[in-house]
């Protein structure tokens, strides 16, 4: 067991400097130190009992790829920052929900539809323009019902909220309704912002093509992070196992 252990920190910290010492342009687009960042944490969160646990999961939450699943995530969320730096400044949307945080899930949807400058509007959360915001805003129920089928769901806001933020889990799940709530309270914050922060967000955020278009970068090069960072970790785990096999060898 300690020798499982003694390994997996060792993979923690080289596969972490394998992301920094690779040229970057190998990497095309991807931003390396946001990936190593990343990297490092997700390799510590995403197989940790203790983790799921902090959130209420009453069960190990931990499945081949969850480290994959929080890169993804992670990174699409840390790239929005980038670009939109001002953004984790807004504070919470309501107690333990970072507004930033429903930022990033919102634009990690790519599809025309989110229909969220008519539905703030409208002001009026069970309007038919509201239809599509509320899918996407929220979940019909609790993220901690989903349990270990968590990772199986096509829609993706429950894995954003867990390897994101957790306290986002808690707070989605403590509240009653959380569609119409989470969505009333996302039009008031929207409104708190100042006309130039709210047409830039609305760059990210609009059903226009050029908003889209944006999404879609920003999902690609966490995707493309993904597969970076396998890539990274497949030439650690190479290099491990020609070590064992020099050490048979006596070489």
């Amino acid at each position: 067991m300690r020798k499982l252990v003694f390994k997996s920190l060792i993979t923690f910290f080289v596969t972490s400097s394998a992301l920094l010492l690779t040229p970057m342009s190998s990497y095309a687009q991807v931003n390396m130190k946001i990936l190593t960042n990343v990297a490092k944490s997700c390799q510590k969160d995403a197989p940790s009992a203790n983790y799921y646990k902090s959130m209420g999961f009453d069960r190990d939450m931990n499945y081949p790829g969850s480290i994959e699943s929080c890169v993804l995530r992670r990174y699409h969320y840390s790239l929005i920052i980038s670009k939109f730096s001002w953004l984790p400044s807004t504070g919470e949307i309501l107690p333990g929900y970072i507004s930033s945080v429903l930022v990033g899930t919102l634009a990690y949807q790519t599809g025309p539809d989110l229909s969220l400058l008519d539905c703030i509007a409208s002001q009026d959360t069970s309007s038919k323009e509201c239809w599509a915001t509320r899918e996407y805003i929220a979940l019909d129920s609790k993220v901690r019902d989903y349990n270990s089928s968590i990772y199986t769901m096509g829609y993706s806001q429950p894995l954003y909220l867990a390897y994101v933020c957790p306290t986002c889990v808690v707070a989605h799940d403590e509240i009653s309704g959380s569609r119409d709530e989470i969505l009333k309270a996302f039009m008031k914050w929207f409104l708190t912002l100042e006309k130039p922060k709210r047409r830039e967000l609305m760059s990210l955020l609009g059903d226009n093509e050029q908003a889209i278009q944006l999404r879609s970068q920003i999902r690609d090069e966490s995707q493309q992070a993904v597969q970076e960072y396998l890539k990274a970790r497949a030439r650690v785990e190479q290099q491990e196992r020609e070590r064992r096999r020099r050490e048979l060898l006596g070489q």
